[in-house]
């Protein structure tokens, strides 16, 4: 089940992350074709791309802990013996699964607080509470990678991240 969890997560990350970048680069061009071909700006464009960014960033967080990308002090290592590197393991993973839950709780509070208010983004008129939803949303994910992070360092195995295969030529 873990193994199923962790391939749907990765699914939902990568989906929404590379149909934003996509959106975002597609409205971009749009808007700078407008503005110097038919010498017409797009009002909305430059919100659209920045609710993408923001939305990527959050979402990216999650990506993170799974790849093992966020800083951390791994030096210490060096310097502590052997049997003392898994309880800090499972420590900095559980720290970082309580800043997750510190996120939830406070972004959720931020999306019920301004969906009550009724505010509206200035360009597309859409309820910022909507669009606020991505931190908490974002930090269950990242909840998520902790925790299965964290089965992994209890049950006795060492936490290897996923190689990333990024080819450059």
């Amino acid at each position: 089940m873990i193994t199923w969890l962790n391939r749907l997560v990765d699914v939902i990350e990568n989906t929404l992350v590379s149909g934003l970048i996509l959106t975002a680069t597609l409205v971009a061009i749009a808007q700078v074709i407008a503005r110097y071909v038919f010498n017409n700006s797009l009002y909305w464009s430059e919100e659209v791309v920045l609710y993408a960014f923001i939305t990527m960033s959050f979402l990216t967080m999650g990506m993170g802990v799974r790849y093992a990308s966020h800083i951390s002090v791994e030096a210490i290592y060096a310097f502590v013996p052997e049997k003392m590197v898994r309880p800090l393991q499972i420590g900095a993973a559980c720290l970082g699964l309580i800043f997750a839950g510190v996120v939830l709780w406070y972004g959720s509070k931020l999306v019920i607080n301004t969906s009550r208010m009724g505010q509206l983004s200035p360009a597309l008129r859409i309820p910022v509470g909507y669009i606020y939803s991505v931190i908490p949303f974002a930090a269950g994910l990242m909840i998520t990678r902790y925790l299965l992070v964290l089965q992994e360092l209890v049950s006795g195995r060492a936490y290897t991240p996923p190689a990333v295969d990024i080819k450059t030529s």
